[in-house]
């Protein structure tokens, strides 16, 4: 079997990672792991936002998918554009890592001083700590960073940057060895789907079976509720998002899912940095894996918010989706 995954550090360990869980399940197949470059490790002088397409993390993944060069591809899930090949499904998720942002920088993030430079190539990050800091009556300028994780801590370590923010659960999955303060999720709202690793699949294969095995109801259902909250808003690179789910566990009565939900309203067409809204909810119990209830809650609370706060109603096109849900 063999799996394909991009070349990085993180991306590698995270397949590893999955070749581990299937071998737990009693998988006896070889595995092979291929890496590949994508296009947006390969196009690093733009932003993530100003890519030419989506999916610049896993579109070539998916051709040597559909072309049968691999059997299974591994990603971070918030890589992953709504829009897909209908040939292609996502087989399984792994039991979710942090989904928070982390400020790497030798500031405490009450005590960050003025002007002081702060490297993100998400718009998201950029418009939730502008807004933290404007709160706070602190400027502060938002500079560019690509590269992976190693690369990014680099820069901010030859002063390049007084402080960098990425997902922590880069440095859980890296066992980096660097102190960080994790940034709450209110009024940080992560990227959907951040913390959690997918594996995609050619639909109705063997393959998709087996990895059945090692699906993750509770990740499963966090993600579904996250993306259902896009299909209405939309969001991607080019759009600040941020949506969390979380599962709270009762074996009595049900599951109970808490959501929040994460918007700039006039983001690039003039608006200031105070335009966003940050609404949260409760979803219904579920049980038995019946998740309709659950979805349906979803898709009523962000159209309510929707015609509430951004004039709209109906479901965004998905081309709004970027490169994937944040960068």
């Amino acid at each position: 079997m063999i799996i394909g995954t991009r070349g990085s550090k993180l991306a590698i360990l995270q397949t590893e990672k999955v070749c581990e869980r299937l071998k737990e399940e009693g998988l006896e197949h070889e595995l092979t792991i291929r890496t590949v470059r994508s296009l947006g490790d390969a196009i690093t002088d733009r932003g993530l936002y100003e890519m030419p397409e989506k999916g610049v993390f896993v579109k070539k993944l998916d051709m040597l998918l559909l072309a049968g060069k691999i059997d299974l591809a591994v990603h971070s899930m918030k890589d992953i554009p709504l829009e897909r090949d209908e040939r292609l499904e996502t087989s399984a998720v792994l039991p979710r890592d942090s989904p928070y942002d982390a400020l790497v920088s030798k500031y405490r993030l009450e005590q960050m001083p003025e002007n002081a430079v702060i490297g993100t190539s998400s718009v998201r990050r950029k418009f939730q700590f502008l807004n933290y800091m404007d709160a706070r009556q602190t400027n502060v300028r938002i500079k560019d960073i690509r590269g992976n994780v190693d690369t990014r801590i680099e820069k901010f370590r030859r002063g390049e940057y007084d402080g960098v923010i990425l997902a922590e659960a880069g440095f859980e999955r890296l066992r980096l060895d660097i102190d960080y303060e994790r940034l709450d999720c209110d009024p940080f709202v992560p990227s959907p789907n951040q913390g959690i690793i997918a594996v995609v699949t050619r639909k109705e294969s063997k393959e998709s079976e087996i990895l059945s095995k090692i699906d993750d109801e509770s990740t499963r259902i966090e993600a579904e509720v996250e993306n259902e909250v896009l299909k209405v808003i939309g969001g991607g690179c080019s759009l600040p998002v941020g949506v969390h789910a979380h599962t709270r566990s009762n074996k009595e009565s049900g599951d109970k899912i808490d959501l929040s939900v994460y918007v700039y309203v006039h983001a690039g067409a003039g608006g200031s940095r105070e335009d966003y809204i940050l609404e949260k909810c409760v979803l219904s119990r579920y049980k038995d894996k019946d998740k309709s209830k659950c979805l349906e809650e979803t898709r009523n609370f962000t159209q309510n918010l929707a015609r509430r706060f951004l004039g709209f109603s109906q479901p965004q096109n998905a081309e709004n989706q970027g490169t994937g849900h944040d960068c």
